[in-house]
């Protein structure tokens, strides 16, 4: 059964497409950017597939133009991606795809997938109208940076929606260096989601407790661990 859009769903939307929405100062250069802490479990990743897919669709707004999605290290996770956004068509409509495992072509827009140790390609595109920083807190220090430099260089160019995800990883990463700028500088719409977005919509108290007490995670390399859901504070 397909449920309606969650109350946190309607949020991001309202985040990415609205200038004034979670923008308090009214900073016009905020438009367009945004940064999600999240917990684990949300389907965050999974709404901006679809959201992706329908800004391909519903007009021809996105013709001859690029959607960016930079992944981590690792190559499956981005065929993995694909394979999600082509499954929302072919086993609904019958449609099939013959593009290679890690783009999708929708309505002339090309939508591929970029592992962040290999972006030379993300470097020289014309016309990028989305991109998609999916778990970047997770790509190695120097990816961080240089993929956060290649996505705000489009901004001059071809003025793209920029939009960061991920679930917190290590000290000093790029997703810490991105809370802690100063609001009046920061490029960024910043959200925080955590796991009390999904009770009782993809979760129960119970459920959660049950997950919680057998899911624990290094945040800092060194032995000491916390819960994935609440790592919200950087030690």
């Amino acid at each position: 059964m397909e449920k309606a859009i969650f109350d946190y769903e309607k949020i991001l939307y309202d985040a990415l497409f609205d200038i004034n929405y979670y923008n308090p100062p009214s900073q016009a250069f905020k438009h367009k950017h945004l940064w999600v802490k999240k917990s684990a479990g949300l389907g965050v990743t999974e709404f901006f597939l679809r959201l992706m897919a329908w800004l391909c669709l519903r007009n021809d707004d996105y013709k001859n133009s690029q959607i960016c999605i930079v992944t981590g290290p690792n190559i499956d996770i981005a065929i993995k991606l694909i394979k999600r956004m082509k499954a929302l068509f072919e086993p609904k409509i019958h449609v099939t795809f013959d593009s290679k495992e890690t783009v999708l072509e929708l309505n002339d827009c090309t939508i591929e997938v970029y592992p962040s140790n290999h972006i030379d390609a993300y470097r020289a595109l014309d016309n990028p109208k989305f991109i998609l920083i999916d778990e970047g807190d997770f790509f190695r220090k120097g990816e961080q940076e240089d993929v956060r430099h290649v996505s705000e260089h489009y901004i001059a160019k071809s003025d793209p929606y920029i939009v960061m995800v991920s679930t917190p990883n290590a000290p000093d990463g790029l997703f810490e260096k991105i809370e802690k700028e100063p609001e009046e500088t920061c490029i960024y719409k910043r959200l925080l989601l955590d796991y009390t977005y999904g009770l009782d919509k993809l979760y129960t108290q119970e459920e959660f407790y049950l997950w919680y007490s057998t899911h624990q995670v290094s945040i800092n390399g060194k032995g000491k661990v916390a819960p994935a859901p609440l790592m919200f504070v950087w030690p």
